[in-house]
């Protein structure tokens, strides 16, 4: 992923970014007004060893201060010194707890012995801190008398008395809020790139064809008003002017012309790897495109499981594709014209238990070469590749297929199975269609299952 892949994910994912910096923030603000406030008092000591009065007296006399002051720091938190901080202090509190709450500091280039103390009650710190300031220096003074008697080799002072602080040390609130507001973007950063990884959609014309090997021949944009509208025709207007379909439309026509400049495909049929990537609307616009360029179109309706072309064209389906295969009819008596100038239409026809069965037959192939040379072009809006194997029977007997692969929707996984299948098929493949769509909603998947079944009832028996 480079740096415009991972703009591109950030910007797509803005919102749980956002989310993940706000939570971060607020996380920390909780936790800070959720943790009981700690207080610390500091007393600060000098140390002082004996020496003589030439310089070089002096000079050894700073460096046993020096060397001391460290010995010093580490004596605070002993038993028998906290032991006689906590008898003078009066404090309920063991030698232990007293030693947890103290830290001792001191710097090898100075002589300051620095001990602190935290509580959470404010004036038990001051208490304790100041029974280090008592405890201390007398301590030190008894430990460095020499056992024959005679003034002490170092002394403490107290140079900073502790006073009774008035504001906690911890928790402090805007550093946290404002680390949790940088872990919170951090984190959604991550959250961001993890979806973007695990997300299978395919979302680029480069990805598809990365995947596929073939051209990408048409890209067609969503269009709002007319796929919101439930039971709309989806038909672009190609007469009302060059709206973005439209024109998208007569791109894919004239892409086609250069699949084969030679011998350009005549008779070809539009697929999908799953339902409701919009295979039937674009079988039905790309026939009214080619027929806008002036020639005779053959629209076929071969999804014989689940068929809207009919739908979406408002035509009768009474009679069709099935009936022609069957030998229960010609192909003059079923076709219909269309309100289009320059389409017609064979529709599906009464639904067969045995669909497969029937696109295989020597019927179905023999019907395609006559067709081949009665219309300028023959469009087939077969049903998808993976839950069903119609497509890919059919498609050995066309010039090739169209792959319609919906953005956003359709994984690269099934795309990836739906050319392997018509490559299994021995069936070319002639490019790509995407369609544009909106974010992806719950639920959509479950149509990939019921595409076995159709919602209508009637069969070919009944219709007999």
């Amino acid at each position: 992923m480079d740096l415009r892949d991972l703009l591109s994910v950030l910007r797509a994912r803005w919102i749980v970014i956002v989310a993940a910096t706000l939570l971060g923030g607020l996380l920390a603000l909780g936790l800070s007004l959720l943790t009981t406030p700690i207080y610390q008092s500091r007393v600060q000591f000098y140390v002082t060893v004996a020496a003589g009065d030439s310089a070089a007296a002096a000079y050894q006399g700073s460096l046993g201060a020096q060397q001391r002051v460290q010995s010093y720091a580490v004596l605070v938190k002993s038993t028998d010194i906290t032991q006689q901080v906590v008898n003078a202090a009066g404090a309920n509190l063991t030698a232990g707890q007293v030693a947890s709450k103290t830290a001792a500091t001191a710097d090898a280039d100075t002589v300051l012995l620095d001990v602190a103390v935290t509580d959470s009650d404010p004036q038990r710190a001051l208490e304790l801190a100041s029974g280090f300031g008592e405890v201390l220096p007398q301590a030190i003074n008894r430990i460095e008398t020499p056992d024959g008697g005679g003034p002490a080799l170092a002394k403490l002072t107290v140079v900073n008395p502790p006073a009774l602080p008035t504001d906690p040390v911890a928790p402090k609130t805007e550093q946290n809020v404002a680390i949790g507001i940088v872990l919170g973007v951090l984190s959604g950063i991550g959250i961001a790139v993890l979806i973007a990884a695990l997300d299978r959609r395919v979302k680029s014309k480069e990805q598809l064809e990365t995947i596929t090997g073939k051209p990408v021949v048409g890209s067609i944009p969503f269009r709002k008003n007319e796929d919101k509208a439930e039971g709309a025709e989806h038909i672009v207007p190609f007469r009302e002017g060059h709206s973005p379909a439209a024109e998208s439309f007569r791109r894919l026509r004239t892409n086609l012309q250069f699949l084969n400049v030679d011998n350009p495909p005549r008779v070809f049929l539009l697929t999908s790897s799953v339902a409701m990537e919009g295979k039937s609307e674009t079988s039905i616009n790309l026939s009214l495109a080619i027929a806008e360029a002036g020639n005779r179109v053959l629209l076929i309706e071969a999804d014989l499981r689940r068929p809207l072309v009919v739908n979406y064209m408002s035509m009768p389906d009474n009679v069709g594709l099935t009936n022609i295969l069957s030998g229960q009819a010609e192909f003059a008596d079923v076709v219909q014209e269309t309100r289009h100038e320059g389409v017609d239409l064979l529709a599906c026809g009464p639904l067969p238990p045995n669909p497969s069965e029937l696109l295989a037959s020597d019927v179905a192939r023999e019907l395609l070469d006559d067709l081949r040379r009665t219309y300028d072009y023959v469009i087939i809006d077969s049903p998808p590749l993976l839950p069903v194997t119609d497509g890919a029977v059919l498609a050995r007997i066309t010039d090739g297929a169209l792959l319609v692969v919906r953005s956003n929707r359709t994984t690269s996984d099934q795309v990836a199975q739906a050319v392997d299948i018509l490559e299994k098929a021995d069936a070319k493949l002639l490019g790509l269609v995407t369609v544009a769509n909106k974010p992806a909603k719950k639920g959509l998947t479950g149509y990939y299952d019921s595409y076995y079944y159709s919602s209508k009832t009637s069969s070919m028996s009944e219709q007999a």
